[in-house]
């Protein structure tokens, strides 16, 4: 990075500081801290969830996969759309006629304050690990950029993230993911441009075919039809999994349905749920030809590139070769994507075991003083969990890698206990109970130990294994209580109109 690169850098984090301390004025109650007082319109809340759940994992593994694998991850982006009808049709009316804080209050009233219990705490643990995983994957790749060391740059992006979070509550983090969500398109927009009047829209597109890159779809690969789910990744494996991934993202994910809360209405949340899903898909497509170009700078500078280097070291050394003041806005762009995730987990983390633990014991007001003293405090506390995590994910594997085997393996349990909530009517508290925590262990265990699945495949596995075990304690473990009727289906019809 050359002087002008670190300017832009430099400009963009005091900003975002700035910005976040300055909108942190409004808050004035607990219902303001956790949902931004339900008053939200579509364009924050949709640009709040792109901000959210679009990270530096995302932006690393996305162009890491394309650079060495080609296009096979592309056979996913339809689930955008697929998905889209279950999140708004039946999961977003579901939530917004109850309006909740938690995402997870509905598991008491169907079972118990255990499952409900059970469900926050998965969903911690699981945020401040893939937290923890993309503050790593935005110091590798800042460390091939600008050879600082990674730890150092590991503690600046939390601290910095951590810091500006524990000044405000969820309108801050919701008006400063509006701004990242500019920044980290308009990086990947002008990273496009500049990268295409650099190397040659059409030579980059030649290198990538001439290569491998351009496969399955050219030339067309016939294995991504193969049902063998031992191959890296297929079709199904791509729509399967994916779908499960996402619909435990945007369904039971505390950090994405706690944007749905802050919506004015639900028609506001159904439009912030499509934008989010138009511009998803539109920085993918930008991380595919930018793993192209990528792919190129290699081959014309004479590193042999191919799946078996190390695509990271590539993409730092493309970015800082980048004209001046390109590679500081992709890098704050990249920088933006971990900080609106960093920020909106630890803020979902704190909003969860205040709201699921320590008032639902004390029965403090949301707003009361000792809350909120107490909501700084776990602030800190998680922001420094995560900042320490994140110095030993790298040996876990490649980020692609940690992403779809064991984040997105690990959210299958909890979007287990969520169907079974809106859904299941033969199971038990208890049983519910006992079975969560075996899906969570079977969910570590199929992680580590099972070597040959496609990769999508992993959530697939967890989430039914997790299925299983709910429904098979809840035979053995009968419940006086049985099921307390909650009923979605009575939910769903008081659906608002568009």
């Amino acid at each position: 990075m050359r002087t002008l690169d670190y300017v832009i850098f430099a400009i963009y984090l005091v900003g975002i500081m700035i910005l976040g301390m300055a909108v942190s004025r409004y808050r004035q109650s607990g219902d303001d801290f956790h949902v931004a007082g339900r008053s939200m319109k579509w364009f924050p809340v949709g640009a709040s969830i792109l901000a959210t759940v679009f990270s530096a994992i995302n932006f690393t593994a996305f162009t890491e996969e394309v650079f060495s694998h080609g296009l096979y991850v592309l056979m996913a982006v339809p689930v955008f759309v697929i998905v889209a009808f279950p999140v708004i049709q039946i999961i977003m009316p579901f939530y917004h006629e109850m309006r909740p804080v938690s995402a997870y209050e509905f598991l008491e009233k169907k079972f118990d304050l255990r499952v409900r219990r059970l469900a926050s705490g998965t969903f911690i643990i699981w945020r401040v690990f893939w937290m923890s995983v993309a503050i790593y994957a935005t110091a590798i790749f800042l460390t091939a950029v600008t050879s600082i060391n990674i730890y150092i740059l590991i503690f600046i992006a939390g601290f910095t993230t951590t810091v500006y979070t524990l000044s405000g509550g969820m309108r801050a983090v919701m008006w400063t993911d509006v701004a990242q969500f500019i920044i980290l398109f308009v990086s990947l927009v002008v990273g496009v441009i500049v990268v295409s009047n650099d190397q040659g829209f059409t030579g980059i597109i030649k290198n990538a075919s001439i290569n491998g890159l351009t496969k399955p779809f050219y030339p067309f690969d016939p294995q991504i039809f193969s049902p063998d789910p031992r191959i890296r990744i297929t079709l199904w494996s791509a729509l399967i999994g994916t779908f499960t991934a996402f619909l435990a993202r945007y369904g039971a994910d505390q950090m994405v349905v706690q944007r749905y809360f802050t919506a004015r209405t639900l028609a506001d949340a159904k439009r912030g749920f499509i934008l989010n899903a138009v511009f998803s898909i539109l920085s993918l497509l930008c991380l595919a030809f930018l793993g192209f170009a990528i792919h190129a700078y290699a081959k014309s500078k004479g590193i042999p590139a191919g799946s078996g280097a190390k695509p990271i070291s590539y993409i730092g050394w493309f970015v800082a070769s980048l004209p001046y003041g390109a590679c500081g806005l992709l890098v704050s762009g990249l920088f933006a994507s971990t900080m609106s995730s960093i920020d909106s987990g630890i803020h979902s983390c704190c909003t969860a075991f205040v709201t699921d633990f320590r008032n639902r014991n004390t029965h403090e007001k949301a707003d009361s003083e000792s809350t909120l003293i107490a909501e700084r405090i776990l602030t800190l506390l998680i922001g420094t969990v995560v900042t320490f995590t994140a110095c030993f994910v790298g040996k876990l594997g490649s980020i692609f890698e940690i992403a779809n085997k064991i984040i997105n393996g690990i959210g299958s349990p909890l979007l287990a206990l969520v169907l079974i909530g809106m859904y299941g009517r033969r199971f038990t508290a208890s049983g519910v109970l006992t079975g969560g925590i075996a899906g969570i262990l079977w969910s570590v265990a199929t992680s580590i130990f099972v070597k040959h699945l496609a990769l999508h495949y992993y959530a697939v596995a967890n989430l039914i294994g997790t299925l299983f075990f709910c429904w098979l304690f809840s035979v053995i473990i009968p419940s006086p209580d049985g099921d307390k009727g909650l009923n979605i289906g009575n939910i769903v019809n008081t659906n608002e109109k568009m």
